[in-house]
């Protein structure tokens, strides 16, 4: 996430950290805006349903936590450099939602064509 921040911030963005703990420790130094939730791993939630769209960047089990939030929630999802695995696994779930892409470039053109071209 701080490289996600890091990131935005390189761009001029404004940066909002949905933070797992009830402090701001250990919060990249681009965050902006930091909203403590005292919630845990349920904090997913809330960073799904205030999505437009999700890029998903390697897979672990909070991130395949936060795809199946997406899709249970209609909203569409960005695989980046996942594993055929898990491409397959997830397309099976929400063939229309899932996108598969192999670079940032291609996962910010994805992202760019949902937002314009909403469903």
């Amino acid at each position: 996430m701080d490289a996600a921040n890091k990131g935005a911030k390189s761009a001029n963005g404004l940066t909002v950290g949905i933070l797992p703990g009830n402090d701001t420790r250990g919060i990249s130094e681009a965050v902006d805006i930091a909203i403590v939730t005292d919630m845990g791993n349920a904090r997913n939630n809330i960073n799904i349903l205030s999505s437009d769209v999700i890029i998903a960047c390697g897979m672990g089990t909070g991130t395949a936590s936060e795809i199946s939030l997406a899709l249970k929630a209609n909203k569409q999802v960005i695989l980046l450099n996942h594993s055929a695995e898990s491409q397959l696994f997830f397309k099976e779930l929400a063939q229309f939602n899932i996108f598969v892409v192999n670079n940032a470039v291609e996962a910010m053109n994805q992202a760019r064509e949902i937002l314009v071209n909403p469903r």
